[in-house]
């Protein structure tokens, strides 16, 4: 075969055999390449052409044939070891490949994955990963060689590691506590992992100087730099702003770097050849370093390097958070400490006892050697003497009692600062001292003092602390003596002011004791006002039905004469008058206590303004006032209580109609938009200065009066109003451009939508609706006041009933037996039995268990109404007797009476039901005021 024939290798940019310096081709075992049979020649053909790192290694010395790839492993190694027997080119490698070229020389395949290669190239130590496999070579018949070819897996088995390490890192840190534990473990962790000769972590001073180590791991190969301290300017300017910078530094030969070189004496002398260092940064300043040494030169891989970076971060935030727990666990424990210390302070009121605790657990607190207390008695000029003395033995009582008469003392026993020494020895002040330390006499170096000062200011004495250590006591160490200092003062105090404590502690139970005998003593008032205004009621509206009653009839029965009418019109409107004023003061007095429950209900606004302008046309027309209403044509619907809103709008009518003069002018304009509604009532009337619009809506508040108070009232009307529109989620205001300029007032309420203000479809009224009574209505009345039944029985039999009358309950129940009456009307304060008795005796008779009950009575209050319909009674009126309410109910019950012989014929045995008239809520009747002589003589007619 020809030379040309024979497999180029390309070596150093050149092929062989054609050297252009005429080099000799090795001679291999199968004789010149030339003469190769056909199998090895194309074996080293493709070992030529591949881009894969392979070799043949051939004969009983393993002479090597390599193509170009495989050379740039072996670096400067390669051209000279084309044809040289491989374990004298690998001498590191052939340990760990021997037994593969063994067993593929004895005929047999051997395939390894991601081995580790450690091998030197260009004077540098490198490892590596490879998936190697290893074939035999035959000829003619029998093996004479070893054909190899690697694929370098460095990347994917470095990554692989570096991902294993971290959770391995995370696993063992997590279990440490201890920062210097903490570093310990991943320096060793990573020079296991890495095969690096020494790991460790490297502190920097505050001041940026000095690099010091406390301990580090090695594998054995290099010395421990464990608690040596080194000046950062020895390992040179550029590589010290480099890691200043924050940036990582990547030395493969300090030898070879420039940077580095010229300091080459100062890495020698820590044995380093190579390095990886990674600057920790806290707050843009370098605060410690992590580094990897290694005593020779060495090629450091990009995973490596960035697998240095992760421990470095991550073994620092570990470090980071382990030293704050530790001091969190350092600051609970003083925290403890000092709470137990004023535990102890706050426990005894024993002088001695008290002043050695505090010197005890300053001792313990501030790590001193002993400690002193200096006690300053109660004259100003006295000098502090020394009282107690903790962790030092008597003897140094006489030198210790110097201290402070000395005048470096002198301004904390004058209670002005703390005085803190780190070293008496660099302190000129401490000259004289210097003989006294030496002797041993007082062993001492550093010291803290701290002035104990009263709240008052008093200046009570010192604590004094000292080492025999220099820089023992540092500012945390002042801070925390200073609080102990403070809670000995308060301590110090507690036995002055235990006294003074008892004798308040007394004071303040003798306040406790009035002030609970005024709260029940306010409350017994409160109940009986409450009480009185109901019995007031009561005896008000019993000579005013009467008085009613009588009018009306006088009104009735002298239709004819005008001085009579005139005279009856007159006293029924002076007592609406008073069932105002009566009511009034009962609804503030409800509605200020909250005692007041709103039936609500979907209605038109518009029937509320109707309403009021009805209950208020008397006053109008007395008056001769011009009333003009505004009011949309749509339903202005709103949720709340008819009667209460009536009741609110008459009150603001009735207000604009006395204090305008006659023959005013008021109107009236309601309005809806944006889901409100609002009601203005003007006037041209008095008006109100400015100081009185804010306070319009108090109680008993009410404008200018006369002598003669022609306007009347009490002054509760707006009040009552006030509260009443915001029962209703609603608001009220006032506006009066001045005295004599009129009023206006708004009332303002939410609106609900078109479908919740639908209207009820009406109740039937029954079958007995329409059907005119075939009989005369039968009636008793009971009252104990003869006047008001007299009265009342009359008017009653004018219109066409059949009443009687009776003064007591036992009478009444025996006609009511007798007669079995329609309906009674009963008083409820009967002398023998109450009304509320009476009833539950009528319903347990059968010949009145269907006979309708009206109250007719001055109790008109919540409780009231409900005893009433818990007795039986179907209605409560109160006096002076509404006529229009109480028609109806008669109406009610003659529909009744007309209805029962219809049922009876017809043998049902359902009970006869009443009717429900057509009546406001039973609770809001008190409020209506009495028609006036000639409703109730239309009522009647009807």
């Amino acid at each position: 075969m020809s030379n040309d024939s024979i497999p180029l290798v390309a070596v150093g940019g050149v092929t062989l055999p054609d050297h252009p310096q005429g080099r000799v081709w090795p001679t291999y075992p199968l004789g010149e390449p030339a003469t190769w049979p056909e199998g090895p020649r194309a074996l080293a053909d493709l070992i030529s052409t591949s881009r894969f790192p392979m070799l043949m290694a051939l004969g009983p010395e393993l002479r090597m044939f390599y193509n170009a790839a495989y050379g740039e492993l072996l670096g400067d190694g390669h051209p000279d070891a084309q044809g040289a027997p491989f374990p004298e080119v690998r001498p590191e490698l052939w340990p760990r490949v021997r037994a593969s070229f063994e067993r593929a020389l004895a005929g047999e395949s051997v395939q390894l994955h991601n081995a580790l290669s450690e091998f030197v190239r260009n004077g540098k130590r490198e490892r590596r990963y490879f998936c190697a496999s290893y074939s035999p070579v035959r000829h003619a018949g029998r093996v004479v060689g070893v054909y190899c070819v690697l694929a370098e897996t460095t990347s994917d088995v470095l990554s692989e590691h570096r991902h294993a390490f971290h959770l391995k890192l995370s696993d063992t840190l997590g279990g440490l506590a201890d920062a210097v534990h903490i570093m310990e473990a991943a320096s060793a962790m990573t020079g296991e992992t890495l095969g690096v000769g020494r790991v460790g972590y490297g502190e920097i001073d505050p001041g940026g100087r000095f690099v010091s180590v406390d301990r580090d791991w090695t594998d054995g190969s290099m010395a421990s730099l464990a608690g040596e301290s080194r000046p950062l300017d020895s390992f040179g300017p550029a590589i010290i702003e480099q890691l200043r910078a924050g940036r990582t530094l990547c030395l493969d030969d300090i030898a070879l770097d420039p940077r580095a070189a010229p300091y080459a004496q100062g890495y020698a002398s820590i044995g380093a050849r190579s390095m990886v260092i990674v600057p920790i940064m806290e707050e843009g300043e370098m605060a410690a370093i992590f580094y990897l040494h290694e005593p020779r030169a060495r090629h450091w891989a990009e995973q490596e390097v960035a697998m240095a970076e992760d421990v470095a971060r991550h073994t620092r935030e570990v470090v980071r958070r382990s030293r704050v727990e530790e001091t969190l666990r350092d600051e609970t424990r003083i925290l403890e400490m000092v709470n137990r210390t004023g535990q102890v302070l706050a426990s005894t009121l024993d002088l001695n006892a008290l002043l050695q605790a505090v010197t005890d657990a300053g001792v313990e607190l501030s790590g001193a050697r002993f400690g002193a207390f200096f006690y300053k008695g109660e004259g100003d000029g006295e000098t502090p003497h020394l009282h107690a003395l903790s962790g030092a033995a008597r003897e140094l009582h006489e030198s210790l009692e110097l201290l402070p008469a000395s005048a470096i003392f002198r301004p904390v026993f004058d209670g002005d600062r703390p005085l803190r020494c780190d070293d008496i020895r660099r302190d000129p002040r401490h000259a004289a001292w210097e003989q006294g330390v030496a002797d041993g006499q007082l062993p001492l170096r550093s010291y803290l003092a701290v002035p104990v000062v009263s709240r008052s200011g008093r200046v009570l004495g010192g604590l004094f602390f000292g080492h025999a250590e220099p820089d023992v006591f540092t500012e945390r160490t002042e801070r925390i003596i200073a609080g102990v200092a403070a809670q000995a003062a308060v301590a110090m105090d507690n036995a002055r002011l235990y006294e003074y404590a008892q004798k308040s502690a007394c004071e303040r139970d003798a306040l406790l004791q009035s002030e609970r005998a005024a709260r029940v003593k306010a409350e017994r008032l409160s109940h009986t006002k409450d009480e009185f205004l109901a019995m007031l009621a009561h005896e008000l509206r019993n000579p005013l039905a009467p008085i009613s009653s009588s009018a009306s009839l006088l009104s009735m029965q002298f239709a004819s004469e005008p001085r009579i009418c005139q005279t009856s019109t007159i006293i029924s409107r002076q007592v609406r008058h008073m069932s105002r004023l009566i009511d009034d003061l009962l609804d503030v007095s409800r509605v200020t206590r909250g005692l007041v429950k709103l039936k609500l209900g979907v209605i038109d606004f518009r029937d509320v303004v109707a309403g009021a302008l009805d209950q208020t046309r008397p006053l109008v027309l007395e008056k001769a006032h011009q009333v003009t209403l505004r009011m949309p044509d749509q339903p202005v619907w709103v949720k709340g209580d008819q009667t209460r809103l009536v009741q609110s709008v008459a009150n603001i009518l009735n207000n604009a109609a006395k204090y305008t003069q006659k023959a005013g002018a008021i109107s009236l304009q309601l309005e809806a938009r944006e889901g409100r509604m609002q009601l203005q009532v003007r006037d041209n009337g008095s008006g109100m200065p400015g100081d009185l619009v804010p306070n319009v809506f108090d109680l008993f508040t009410q404008g200018a009066r006369t002598l003669a108070r022609s306007q009347g009232g009490l002054g509760l009307g707006l009040a009552l109003v006030k509260k009443l529109v915001e029962l209703h989620e609603g608001e009220v205001t006032a506006h009066s451009d001045g005295v004599g300029l009129g009023s206006s007032f708004t009332l303002s309420l939410p609106c609900v939508t078109a479908d919740q203000g639908a209207p009820a479809a009406p109740q039937d009224a029954g079958a007995g609706a329409g059907l005119a009574p075939q009989r005369q209505l039968r009636l008793i009345v009971v009252d104990d006041n003869a006047d008001a039944a007299d009265s009342l029985a009359t008017l009653l039999t004018v219109q066409g009933y059949a009443a009687s009358v009776d003064y007591d309950a036992a009478a009444a129940l025996r006609r009511a037996r007798s007669e079995r009456p329609d309906l009674m009307l009963i008083d409820i304060g009967l002398p023998d039995m109450d009304g509320y008795q009476l009833a539950e005796k009528l319903r347990a008779q059968p010949e009145t268990a269907h006979t309708v009950l009206v109250a007719i009575t001055g109790y008109g209050q919540p409780k009231d109404r409900e005893r009433s319909l818990a007795a039986g009674i179907a209605h409560h009126l109160v006096k002076p007797v509404d006529m229009t309410a109480l028609v109806r109910i008669l109406d009610a019950a003659a529909a009744s009476a007309a209805l029962a012989p219809a049922l009876a014929s017809a043998e049902s045995p359902v009970p006869v039901p009443v009717p429900v008239p057509d009546l406001a809520p039973a609770q809001d009747l008190a409020s209506a005021p009495a028609p006036a002589p000639a409703q109730a003589q239309a009522a009647a007619a009807a």
